[in-house]
């Protein structure tokens, strides 16, 4: 059981942009935690992957818009320690290894120890991606001694929240149970995701939901 403790910094392994997002989509189902996500994709492209109206969205970008952060370790620090004083709080940066080439890998390991050392005992998670094959062996090791690193090779389905009162599951289905096929009243197949919209029990976050699964198959919605 992968377990999170507040006040402290995670690594996980980066395999691509879209099992990322997968993970910042599955926490948003737990109404107990604030999350906040710093990514180099515009709020535009988040759209096909997650409901950005449920996160505290950070583009990190030099240009001045109503989301943006400048990609620099100062703004980035800042907004981290100010969430100190916010109950609960997952702070997931996507881009690191980009923000690692435009500071320095030395630059980026004071950052992290800055932060390490100013999160201790708060509620505050931050979490990170990163391909340990992409640095020396030598910088990995002097990381891992201020970060906790998660391996998501193992099963989704271990990937939970440190509180036990508060346990966040990820798991991903099956491609069977992603989609279903039916035939309409013409005799056509039709596609169905995971199952069809209830009139009974329907809400705007099941339909918001459900629209992000679309998307992600390519379809125009």
């Amino acid at each position: 059981m992968m377990k999170f403790e507040g006040g402290n910094i995670f690594s996980i392994t980066f395999s691509n942009q879209d099992s990322l997002l997968e993970i910042a989509d599955k926490l948003l189902e737990n109404n107990d935690f604030n999350l906040k996500l710093m990514s180099r994709m515009p709020p535009r492209r988040l759209l096909e992957h997650i409901d950005i109206s449920k996160i505290e969205l950070f583009w990190l970008t030099e240009r001045d818009t109503e989301y943006s952060m400048p990609p620099n370790l100062e703004s980035i620090n800042r907004e981290i320690i100010s969430s100190k004083n916010v109950d609960e709080t997952i702070i997931i940066i996507d881009g690191f290894e980009w923000l690692i080439d435009l500071h320095g890998k030395e630059n980026i390991l004071n950052f992290i120890n800055d932060v390490s050392d100013r999160l201790h005992g708060s509620k505050v998670r931050v979490i990170f991606p990163i391909d340990e094959l992409s640095f020396d062996s030598v910088w990995i090791s002097r990381m891992k001694k201020i970060v906790r690193h998660i391996n998501l090779d193992i099963p989704v389905s271990n990937f939970k929240e440190f509180e036990e009162s508060t346990d966040i599951s990820i798991q991903k289905e099956s491609p069977r149970e992603q989609m279903e096929f039916d035939l309409g009243v013409d005799g056509a197949p039709r596609l169905s995701i995971l199952s069809r919209l209830p009139q009974t029990g329907f809400t705007q976050a099941l339909l918001v939901k459900r629209i992000l699964q679309w998307r992600r198959m390519g379809l125009d919605v």
